[in-house]
């Protein structure tokens, strides 16, 4: 199985993604350090394996964590076709970006090469704010710890909820340190928030003792603050999925979060306020200068490309500009986006600049003897499809940046980014083999903690002595199983498109998280 994993990467003109993280097993009292990797393959589709789940005992440093991370490449030969890699926000990990480049040799000289998980850093913002709400969330966490741990309170709440006409709702007990599970408790609460503050005056004494007390006059808090966390929840969803591209819609989300922060910040209740203020200092630490390889990305959409991300930025900084001192020039980033995608279609024009046009020459040739078309629609249709790649100008960029596509309306609803590039390979061959290592990088790190957990349920109190290479077997095989049986889903998929309209693919461009 390993040898043919090994065998498609070699077969790749493409270069692949990786997401890493560090668990540590509480049963074996040993750390993993696991990889997956991620990639468009030859037909479009967006590829993940799990590449290592190895036992990493020697200290979490810097230079260890790169060391194992290049030998785990050097097995898989992707030492050179390493395009990005995602890391949590650690700070080992975030010093080991600079060995790692020095190893690789990433393209244009590793700009790309780091990408801290989204994700991660949303659950940071939220958490800043959330502290400073902790005196009102607690009470209703409380009580919620009361009904479960009291079973005669629990069968006075079924009464309650019967008596006015409600189903009796036992509530799930959130997780502190995951926000979302503190949002879904406050969101389940507000149908049954006057038959909880009803249940506090019934048990008066006994919930006055266990500093159980709703605040009913600040509901209205909680009503605003589910709105900014559903709004984090939308987006962590979108941005956590592994089967479809995310990199092009950081961008866009981020501007929904820097939009509801300036919609409530001028809010009445201070401790709102505060909640905002809080988050809004942990977000613009870390996306106040958004990252290239998202300016980038978004800019490969053909519906939005440099004028669309010029609207996006100016509404991003304006959201935010109430509390900002800096206010960067939106002209000036997109001259910098600009200058980045010159950059590296150079690099890549030069170095596969012959191959790709020779290829489209080919599939030229090829085609011609089997259309039906006229003499003048082959001209037509051979000058359009014509590669611009072998010039050493950036005329198929310029091309690009300046065509204007057209996109109905239902055409937005179901918009695929990868089938628009697998579509325009001829016409753009260079810019297409850019899409397609960009558009594969992952932004969170949903993969890896998915394979964490794979391996947190195969250890157990009975089975905590399997070997640390019998379980990295058992995880790598459960894992490209499960990956094979996807990819054979998603042929079978396009193959019925083709057979059925003619065309192939599915949407995937705004799908939900696998």
């Amino acid at each position: 199985k390993k040898n043919e994993l090994i065998k498609e990467f070699s077969s790749l003109d493409n270069k692949v993604s990786l997401c890493s993280d560090i668990w540590s097993d509480h049963w074996q009292s040993c750390s993993y350090m696991g990889i997956t990797c991620h990639w468009i393959d030859n037909a479009w589709n967006i590829q993940k394996r799990l590449l290592a789940y190895r036992c990493f005992n020697d200290p979490h440093t810097a230079q260890n964590i790169s060391h194992l991370m290049f030998i785990i490449l050097e097995e898989y030969c992707l030492t050179s076709k390493n395009f990005s890699i995602s890391f949590d926000n650690a700070s080992a990990n975030t010093c080991s970006i600079d060995e790692l480049i020095r190893m690789c040799q990433p393209s244009i000289g590793g700009k790309f090469f780091h990408i801290r998980c989204t994700c991660h850093i949303f659950n940071l913002c939220v958490q800043n704010g959330l502290k400073s709400l902790e005196r009102y969330i607690k009470p209703i966490r409380s009580e919620i710890h009361y009904l479960w741990t009291h079973p005669q309170v629990m069968k006075q709440w079924g009464k309650f909820c019967k008596l006015h006409g409600m189903r009796a709702k036992r509530f799930a007990r959130d997780v502190p340190t995951r926000w979302n599970s503190t949002y879904k408790l406050l969101l389940s609460t507000f149908e049954y928030k006057d038959l909880l503050y009803l249940l506090c005056g019934f048990f008066g004494k006994i919930v006055q003792s266990s500093n159980i007390y709703l605040y009913s006059n600040k509901w209205n808090i909680f009503t605003t603050i589910c709105e900014i966390l559903k709004v984090f929840n939308d987006v962590t969803d979108q941005l956590s999925g592994v089967y479809y591209p995310t990199c092009h819609l950081v961008v866009t989300h981020l501007c929904n979060v820097a939009c509801i922060f300036s919609e409530h910040l001028n809010s009445n209740d201070p401790a709102l306020i505060e909640c905002i203020i809080s988050m809004k200092t942990k977000w613009e630490k870390y996306f106040f200068k958004i990252a290239d390889i998202f300016l980038c990305a978004i800019v490969l959409d053909p519906r939005l490309k440099l004028d669309g991300l010029g609207e996006l930025l100016t509404l991003y900084y304006d959201s935010l500009d109430p509390i900002t001192d800096a206010y960067p020039s939106s002209s000036m980033i997109i001259l910098s986006v600009r200058n980045s995608l010159t950059e590296i279609y150079t690099e890549y024009n030069e170095k596969y600049g012959s191959q790709v046009a020779t290829q489209a020459q080919q599939h030229t040739t090829s085609s011609s003897t089997t259309s039906r078309l006229s003499k003048a629609q082959n001209l037509i249709h051979d000058r359009t499809k014509r590669p611009r790649g072998s010039s050493s100008s950036n005329l198929e960029l310029e091309n690009y940046l300046t065509t204007t596509f057209d996109f109905s309306t239902a055409d937005e609803d179901t918009f695929d980014i990868l089938r628009w590039w697998a579509q325009k390979t001829q016409v753009y061959p260079i810019l297409s083999l850019m899409a397609k290592e960009i558009l594969a990088c992952p932004v969170s790190m949903v993969a890896v903690e998915q394979a964490f957990s794979m391996g947190g349920n195969t250890l157990d109190e009975r089975r905590s002595t399997i070997r640390p290479e019998n379980l990295e077997t058992q995880c790598l095989l459960n894992d490209w199983s499960r990956a094979a049986s996807k990819t054979l889903d998603s042929q079978n998929e396009t193959n019925n498109d083709e057979d059925n309209e003619g065309t192939s693919g599915t949407t995937t461009g705004g799908g939900t998280s696998d």
